[in-house]
């Protein structure tokens, strides 16, 4: 039965080791050295001849490109090339799951100790596993650490929702500024005395009116 990898690599854009796991005896970190000088800076081939598939020497690697990620497979045996790539997109939705979130180098960065537990369940030897999300996160309790931005986006796009449902309308619309915010508040007010023929205070009646300038 062919298996689908010796090790598994995360890149960034400039080739840099970001995540390496290792399945196999029969590979080297250098085999990642040189895909980024023989496949991701040759200035030798045009766009045409990239292809996700290629062999150097006696070793294979498989790769895609998410955002600012390579996910690369590498072996030196026969592999399932199909089984291969449906692992990799679907550890990015794994991935994407635990974050809940984007996956890019700062995501990575963030949560490379989740991303080695992941790697170890979702495949062993080379052969994957399980990748499905519920499932894993019924014994894999850690959660994803999200950035800044991921939290504020979601933060907006719930209240985006809010409104959606409850057709709420802020009475201020965002991003007015006035160049003078003041308030001018008057209060005028009447008083209503009832007098005797003797100068006796009888009865008093206070009323008063709010008058308010903005400008």
């Amino acid at each position: 039965m062919a298996h689908c990898c010796a090790a598994i690599y995360f890149m960034n854009l400039r080739g840099d080791i970001l995540i390496e796991r290792r399945y196999r005896d029969d590979v080297e970190r250098d085999m990642a050295d040189n895909f980024r000088t023989q496949i991701l800076n040759s200035k030798g081939e045009s766009a045409s001849l990239q292809t996700p598939v290629r062999t150097l020497g006696s070793c294979t690697f498989m790769y895609l490109r998410h955002a600012d990620l390579y996910i690369l497979m590498v072996t030196r045996n026969n592999a399932n090339v199909m089984m291969a790539f449906k692992f990799m997109t679907s550890l990015v939705d794994l991935l994407r799951s635990y974050f809940e979130g984007a996956l890019n180098e700062s995501s990575v960065k963030r949560n490379f100790v989740l991303i080695y537990e992941l790697l170890d369940e979702t495949m062993d030897y080379g052969f994957p596993q399980l990748t499905e999300p519920a499932a894993l996160k019924s014994f894999i309790l850690q959660k994803g650490v999200r950035s800044e931005l991921d939290a504020a986006t979601s933060t907006q796009q719930a209240r985006n929702a809010t409104l959606t449902v409850t057709g709420a309308v802020s009475w201020r619309r965002p991003g007015l500024k006035y160049s003078s915010n003041e308030v001018f508040l008057d209060i005028v007010e009447e008083v209503n005395l009832l007098l005797s023929n003797t100068g006796g205070l009888g009865g008093r009646t206070p009323s008063g009116t709010p008058c308010c300038w903005c400008c």
